[in-house]
């Protein structure tokens, strides 16, 4: 039986999934038009925004420095060519996100500078894209995000377009958007139903067309637009119940989680309150658990199909305004105070939306205590937070969950780990969905023997887990935590017999923080092998290693960490590459394994016990 999950965060979670229970569980209004503001702009921004915004830049310097880094983007994108409908594989994504970028900057750049050519940008880019033939619905996701470029520009810009202009961006909006998606018979909008990052942003965008034209295109539309929402938002939340944990991993929880974001701001702005989407207590508690699997490096947990680069997480300043919460924010500190301009947004990245509109100054992290934390849901996940300086401290994240979750990885029983600023534990992130589908490779076909497990780096072998007879993980199965324990003595179990495959009896790996917050001990427990199985034991680390016999020492970035194997005593440790043998293999040349196999005995039964600690001289 899984015991309660305690934790010293948990009281503060629980206390914020029953005040969002409390505030939002209004019944929806039988017309979900009848409180329609008039006017533009309604979604996101009212009139009085801009005016505001210039003088919150006029008092706040760190505030300015991000109104400069978007006028700056918006000027980069005032002499871009317009928009061309050229797909990139099968998506027309970035195509999309372009456009949607030239919305938010060059719209926020027309009400901040005034310069008149981020108006005539913007109106030539829109027209462009609302001249394309469609938007590319076989890959709904492309008409979702082209659907709310349009309808942020028309509506941020409304009053200063030229009538024919507004009603072509109508038109668009309601024929190549609403229209597109509202049938469920259509096999393209299979998304209104799925629990996954698709549901969340295909019904944001459009949501964010349907308030954008309400009133002046047929309101039937709209109004199915809406009642489509109502219906089908929960699949996309569920899956974050019960404690904030998205399984997708904290690259796609920004990705869902952003378009979920300018849903729920549209409604309040666009119709006053929230009440088409009543249950999303479990969606704001994601906000502390992204911050949890925030490792002092700054770097994410980076589990399932995430990107590796540390850097802000700016839709975190939408959540702490609508929870006025503003220690969600104190890990943004180093990012935005002061904030140092970007010398160009990376393709497709609009976060800085989030703090131009919901700007306020990160407070400083606190010294903290040890902290636990043990998230349950179809990707369980544990942290363990080291006192001390936050950028320094120890920290362990544990995860559980199984391949088959959407862009899962055969990574259950897998962890990162951080001492004094270094990460010594990782994982090697996912790899170019278009360079991977231009091979010819399924990359989402996860059954058993599907394409996905070509990719060396969705594996096993390229996890922080084990590994027997040198075979994948199974993708049917779901490896839970358990016997959680917080500190002084802290620990959490991952139960691995159900992935490693049959005949295994038991498998539980127990992590263990050393009290002093400087080190970890793994202890496996095997039992069922076939004599003579074969059990690999992996690390997957940046650093620099020498291996002899049953000790690994690590170095990097000036600090050392030692493996050291107490159990079986003839461990011998082993380097390796931490890319694949197949072409569309991505090398990682600044990754290494290192490794150890351990033999089973006649009895089935191995106990594998390492020690990550730095040497007793430091």
């Amino acid at each position: 039986m899984t015991p309660p999950r305690p934790g010293f965060l948990l009281p503060l979670l629980t206390l914020w999934l029953g005040l969002f229970a409390a505030a939002t569980a209004a019944p929806p209004a039988t017309d979900p038009l009848a409180t329609l503001r008039p006017g533009h702009p309604r979604l996101l921004i009212e009139a009085d925004t801009w005016p505001r915004l210039r003088a919150q830049a006029t008092a706040d310097a760190n505030y300015r420095a991000v109104v400069d880094a978007v006028l700056a983007e918006a000027r980069r994108r005032v002499d871009a060519p317009p928009p061309l409908r050229e797909l990139e594989g099968r998506r027309l994504l970035w195509v999309s996100r372009r456009v949607l970028g030239d919305a938010i900057f060059l719209g926020a750049a027309h009400h901040l500078d005034g310069d008149p050519a981020f108006l005539a940008a913007a109106e030539r880019n829109l027209l462009a894209a609302a001249a394309f033939p469609d938007w590319n619905p076989s890959h709904f996701l492309d008409v979702a995000e082209m659907t709310a470029a349009l309808a942020l520009g028309y509506d941020w810009l409304h009053a200063d377009l030229a009538p024919a202009t507004r009603a072509t961006l109508r038109a668009a909006i309601l024929e190549k958007g609403l229209r597109a998606g509202l049938d469920p018979a259509l096999p393209v909008n299979w998304w209104h139903t799925r629990a996954n990052n698709w549901n969340q942003v295909c019904l944001g965008g459009l949501t964010l067309g349907a308030l954008a034209i309400a009133e002046d295109e047929p309101a039937a539309a709209a109004r199915a637009t809406l009642a489509l929402l109502a219906s089908s938002y929960t699949h996309g939340l569920k899956t974050y119940a019960p404690d904030g944990v998205y399984p997708e991993g904290p690259g796609y929880w920004r990705f869902g989680g952003s378009y979920t974001a300018l849903t729920l701001a549209a409604l309040h702005s666009a119709l006053g309150d929230e009440r088409l989407m009543p249950d999303t207590a479990a969606f704001f508690a994601g906000a502390r658990v992204q911050t949890l699997l925030t490792a002092p490096s700054d770097q994410p947990f980076t589990f399932a199909d995430c990107g590796l680069s540390a850097g802000p997480d700016p839709l975190l300043f939408w959540f702490a305004q609508r929870l006025q919460d503003p220690s969600l924010l104190a890990g943004q500190r180093r990012h935005f105070t002061p904030f140092p301009p970007p010398a160009q947004l990376a393709r497709g990245d609009i976060g800085l939306l989030f703090p131009l509109l919901y700007w306020q100054e990160p407070p400083p992290a606190p010294e903290s205590p040890w902290e636990a934390w043990l998230g349950e849901g179809p990707v369980p996940v544990a942290v363990f937070r080291g006192p001390g300086d936050a950028a320094r401290r120890f920290y362990l994240a544990v995860k559980g969950g199984s391949p088959s979750t959407s862009h899962g990885h055969m990574d259950g029983g897998s962890f990162v780990f951080e001492t004094d600023g270094v990460r010594w534990a990782e994982d090697l992130g996912m790899q170019s969905y278009h360079a991977l589908e231009q091979t010819g490779l399924n990359l989402w076909d996860n059954k058993q023997d599907g394409g996905r497990w070509q990719i060396f780096r969705y594996t096993n072998y390229a996890h922080n887990t084990l590994t027997l007879d040198a075979g994948l993980h199974r993708v049917a199965g779901r490896v839970r935590l358990t016997d959680f324990t917080a500190p002084p003595a802290a620990g959490i179990s991952a139960d691995l017999a159900p992935v490693l495959g049959e005949g295994v009896s038991r498998a539980v790996r127990r992590f263990i923080p050393h009290p002093d917050a400087r080190g970890l001990t793994l202890v496996d427990e095997v039992a069922g092998l076939r004599p003579g199985a074969q059990v690999t034991w992996t690390l997957v680390t940046r650093a620099e290693a020498e291996t002899s016999g049953a000790v690994a020492r690590l170095h990097r970035l000036g600090r050392r960490l030692d493996l050291r194997a107490i159990s079986p005593s003839e461990t011998v440790f082993e380097t390796a590459p931490a890319s694949g043998p197949a072409p569309h293999d991505a090398s990682a040349p600044e990754f290494r394994l290192i490794r150890f196999t351990a033999t089973a005995p006649a009895s089935g039964v191995l106990r594998l016990e390492v020690v990550l600690a730095p040497p007793p001289s430091e």
